[in-house]
């Protein structure tokens, strides 16, 4: 029934589009035991794909835990039926490991960390002059000096900009660092990729 399965690890990615949901996708989105507030508005926009949306409410603490349980699904997932697409929607690199292991053994696996790169509709607009200067500006800066956090690399970004730029703008100035994989997360701290 469906071509294409999506797990969202919903503690470290947030921004669920509704737009990329069709017929043949299923949408698993992952919530961790200690996350009480889920936008009610994303909820009611999922409703009315039926199940094709899942909303799966997750039990265990500490580090890494929501990570083996999107490991159990995806597995489910893939014992199903080996030819579909297998996509995890989160910023962490902690996946990559699984992601590989399975490439290696033919299965169409892969980590995305924008909506944006599930869209045939959408064209990934990127503004390339500024993620220049944000790169050209973080290369100088000692790595061990580097935001590691994403609320600190939107101030750092507000104060490089001058104030020119707005909450949005910078949010999609991050994401776009994400997926020119200048940065990237692991176990929640921003790490940093900016050789050419």
């Amino acid at each position: 029934m469906f071509d294409r399965y999506v797990i969202v690890d919903y503690e470290n990615v947030q921004d669920i589009k509704t737009e990329i949901i069709t017929d043949s996708t299923k949408l698993m989105i992952i919530v961790g035991e200690e996350q009480s507030k889920v936008p009610i508005g994303l909820v009611q926009k999922t409703q009315p794909f039926g199940n094709s949306v899942e909303w799966v409410r997750v039990s265990g603490k500490g580090r890494n835990a929501l990570d083996f349980f999107i490991a159990y699904f995806l597995g489910q997932y893939v014992a199903l039926d080996k030819t579909k697409r297998f996509i995890i929607y989160s910023k962490d690199t902690g996946y990559d490991p699984l992601i590989n292991y399975l490439k290696l053994n033919g299965i169409n696996t892969e980590r995305i960390v924008s909506y944006q790169e599930l869209s045939d509709k959408v064209t990934i607009k990127i503004d390339e002059n500024s993620i220049k200067k944000i790169r050209d500006n973080l290369y100088k800066v000692p790595a061990n000096k580097r935001p590691k956090k994403r609320s600190s690399l939107t101030g750092h970004l507000k104060s490089l900009f001058l104030n020119g730029k707005n909450k949005e703008e910078l949010e999609k100035l991050i994401e776009d660092m994400f997926i020119k994989k200048l940065i990237y997360e692991e176990n929640g701290i921003i790490k940093y990729s900016l050789d050419e």
